[in-house]
């Protein structure tokens, strides 16, 4: 019982640790996305089209 116990815990933090990585790199992924799009579409705002 102790032995299914610590096999379902790690694999819970494990769990855990991978949703932590993934999102942080959705977010950061997201991000480098935005700052290209407003660098590209920097110009044209400023002129006013």
């Amino acid at each position: 019982m102790k032995e299914y116990s610590k096999k379902k815990s790690f694999w819970t933090l494990v769990g855990a640790l991978m949703l932590v990585i993934a999102s942080t790199a959705l977010l950061v992924t997201k991000y480098f996305e935005d700052k290209a799009h407003y660098e590209k579409w920097k110009d044209y705002e400023e002129c006013g089209i």
